[in-house]
């Protein structure tokens, strides 16, 4: 009688863990990303949109200036890299405050329909809280239940970890989108490894986000016949992003010393931040 209680304890425990993890994972492309429908977000962005053309064509005027100095040492100016790098700039000012949400958007639907294609209808599976195969070699039906308990805690409190990450990810594109508008001064002068950094970690974003949806729906499905295997890919779904740094993708926004100083320096060419020369002495 304690057995069939406990067993029915574990399956209502586990329909609701399920539900909310369902529930949770169903939203994470539309409330992750619902701070953009903000008129003010759209304000800001709008304006960080004029701010990259107008950095782009002082970036222009520069280059100019570049290729007029190369052509004055002797050299050919690089008349033809130089209006390259022109319409590099010119579509990167065009598309770096637009491509960002999309692309997100794009990843988090193709994990979506890979983890539904590996688990069917749901992300989380409740079957796994009613699978014999998980637990045959697990001691007494008591020991069973408090493993189960155990197990459904932590998967619990990684999913919930994993939700709020996937929220603040809206407003991390957020700051990657006004942090982008600083490298359209460089493109049009050659110096591209900041935006190419850049770019990557929008990317990065997304596959991160893409991959951790992947592992919670293996983790589901591997734990209906191995348990602990599964909680294990649970566990590792929230290491995705220190694994993907290593390989050199980087899914959070991080401060790129080598660009700014490009930035800096181009506008230190054009004089901002230089002191006003001191007013001459009145004649006598």
């Amino acid at each position: 009688m304690i057995g069939w209680l406990l067993t029915q304890l574990i399956e209502i425990v586990g329909g609701w863990i399920a539900e909310i993890c369902n529930w949770a994972m169903a939203r994470i492309a539309s409330e992750g990303l619902v701070i953009f429908d903000e008129p003010v977000i759209k304000e800001i962005i709008s304006k960080v949109y004029t701010i990259g053309l107008g950095l782009w064509g002082i970036g222009c005027v520069m280059a100019v200036f570049d290729m007029a100095i190369q052509y004055v040492k002797g050299g050919n100016g690089g008349v033809t890299d130089y209006c390259l790098n022109f319409v590099r700039g010119f579509l990167a000012a065009n598309l770096f405050y637009a491509l960002p949400v999309p692309v997100y958007t794009l990843f988090v639907k193709l994990g979506e329909n890979i983890g539904k294609a590996i688990t069917g209808a749901d992300l989380v599976s409740s079957e796994m809280w009613t699978s014999d195969a998980a637990m045959a070699n697990i001691g007494t039906a008591v020991v069973r239940v408090l493993v189960l308990l155990i197990v459904q805690i932590i998967m619990l409190v990684v999913l919930l970890v994993l939700y709020f990450k996937f929220l603040k990810r809206g407003f991390e594109l957020f700051v990657m989108i006004v942090m982008g508008c600083m490298y359209m001064v460089s493109i049009p002068r050659g110096y591209v490894d900041g935006f190419m950094d850049w770019a990557k970690q929008c990317i990065g974003i997304g596959l991160a986000s893409c991959l951790q949806i992947i592992a919670i729906a293996l983790g589901s499905k591997v734990c209906v016949d191995y348990l602990f295997l599964g909680l294990a890919i649970f566990l590792a779904a929230g290491d995705i992003d220190k694994l993907m740094q290593r390989f050199g993708i980087v899914s959070v926004p991080k401060m790129n010393l080598f660009a700014i100083t490009q930035v800096a320096n181009s506008l230190r060419m054009l004089g901002v931040g230089r002191p006003a020369a001191p007013a001459a002495p009145p004649k006598t």
